[in-house]
């Protein structure tokens, strides 16, 4: 499939001619509230909120839709009431999830008393990076990330922030190109007071190869320590962690992402071991790494994703008489079986909780709970049960959002690879599979059969080769 010529136009629409930020929203360092709003997440009649309401679905309800400063300020208290940072034990194992988008920390920050229940500790996400259609590499939505950081950090978790490039092909970039934004972030992890900062996600799936990108990384070591005081993480692909291509001099932490579990248990077990005989080895020639983690650690059940190479993967999997996705019973048992084989010696992991990923309300999560639950779990909030309020989060976000990024960050619900997967845009005179004729019918018939979806397309694209 020719992928060269998958392109969204109305991606490339939003992401052009970009303009610069306009005015000052909740979760600008400039931003000055008009209205004393003194316990905004519990508002009473004898403490109203805006438009004189009395509880937060009301609230919420008052402020949907609309931008006055009323809301706005109220919005900005919600943002200057979460001010803690927890003390939190630099010895202590992390039992994190990773959240690579927006929609997954919002999700996430809804179940965060779920989330502590099962002995989860820390978080992992960041910035979207953007760097297809626009003058030069940026980032999109930062005041909805400085907004979650601070309130995981009220909730008392460790944050780890990751600024991402990997999304909409946004990896098809020099590193010298997003080395700015490497800094920018150093310094807002330091302000915000985050306990690990990654240079990127993925940093050696960009253009360069793997020693021009260990000459990077440590190029750029010595300018992010200018800037940021905590420990500093290297976070590669699997190729460059397991076949030890990269040069971690200097690094406090190594974070790679993990295999994909399937539904074969060998097939785990081989990544199990490869993965642990390379954490021996990073800890035993790099002195500064003191901490290897793993992340991304997941199985895949099919569902609302279409990136191309788990369904390629699936396709070929369908061919041969097996599966790449995992059911309730296989993602059990792969948890059980990395749990079993890691907790004990590495130190610390990410769960994906991207959908297509998740194993919570799952058989999975009931594994997770026999091993991490036992143990020290963090204490209640009294905000944790407030962010499942229906809409509280969306109305913040939506806040401190300006148009330009709302077209631009990366939401899983409206993402398609390219036309829907097509190697051309889905029309009344050229449908794509199963009749659809516009890019989101087409992506309701990927969702309802993604494998015959994928297959079907793949074979158009090579008709049109």
């Amino acid at each position: 499939m020719n992928w060269e010529r998958i392109v969204t136009a109305a991606v490339v629409a939003a992401l052009a001619a970009v303009s610069s930020l306009a005015g000052e929203c909740p979760g600008d360092p400039a931003y000055v509230a008009l209205h004393a709003v003194t316990d905004p997440l519990c508002p009473s009649t004898s403490r109203p909120e805006p438009c004189g309401a009395v509880t937060l679905s009301d609230c919420v309800a008052c402020c949907r839709g609309q931008s006055s400063r009323e809301c706005a300020d109220w919005i900005q208290s919600i943002y200057i009431a979460l001010d803690r940072r927890p003390e939190f034990d630099v010895s202590a194992k992390l039992r994190g999830v990773w959240l690579p988008t927006i929609d997954a920390v919002r999700e996430a920050t809804r179940r965060i008393p779920q989330l502590k229940s099962l002995g989860v500790n820390a978080v992992s996400f960041g910035p979207d990076i953007v760097t297809r259609d626009v003058d030069e590499p940026r980032t999109v939505g930062d005041r909805i990330v400085r907004f979650y950081v601070r309130l995981f950090h009220t909730a008392g978790f460790f944050v780890y922030l990751v600024p991402n490039a990997m999304h909409w092909g946004n990896n098809d970039v020099s590193l010298h190109a997003l080395t700015p934004l490497v800094l920018d972030w150093a310094e807002e992890a330091e302000a915000l007071g985050a306990e690990l900062y990654a240079m990127l996600n993925e940093v050696d799936g960009m253009r360069e190869d793997h020693e021009a990108t260990s000459t990077w990384l440590q190029d750029v070591l010595p300018l992010v320590r200018e800037r940021y005081t905590g420990p500093v993480c290297a976070q590669p692909t699997q190729a460059g962690f397991k076949y030890g291509r990269l040069d971690l001099s200097g690094y406090d932490a190594v974070s790679p992402l993990f295999s994909l579990m399937v539904p074969d248990p060998a097939r785990n077990a081989r990544e199990i071991d490869a993965f642990l005989a390379e954490a021996e080895r990073v800890r035993g020639r790099y002195a500064s790494v003191r901490r290897v983690l793993l992340t991304d650690v997941a199985t895949f059940s099919g569902g609302n994703w279409a990136e191309t190479f788990l369904m390629e993967a699936q396709a070929r999997a369908l061919a041969e008489g097996r599966s790449e996705y995992a059911s309730d019973a296989n993602q059990a048992a792969a948890f059980e079986a990395f749990l079993r084989g890691t907790y004990p010696v590495i130190d610390g992991f990410f769960f994906n909780l991207w959908v297509g990923f998740d194993f919570l309300d799952r058989p999975a999560e009931a594994v997770v709970r026999k091993y991490l639950g036992s143990g020290d779990t963090l204490p209640e909030h009294p905000f944790d049960s407030l962010w499942s309020t229906s809409g509280l989060l969306d109305v913040i976000e939506n806040a401190m959002l300006i148009d330009e990024e709302r077209a631009m960050i990366f939401d899983l619900g409206t993402y398609v690879a390219g036309w829907a997967g097509l190697c051309h845009e889905p029309t009344d005179e050229q449908p794509g599979p199963f009749g659809c004729t516009s890019v989101t019918a087409c992506m309701e018939r990927f969702r309802r059969a993604p494998e015959t979806y994928w297959r079907l397309a793949g074979e158009a694209c090579e008709k049109a080769d």
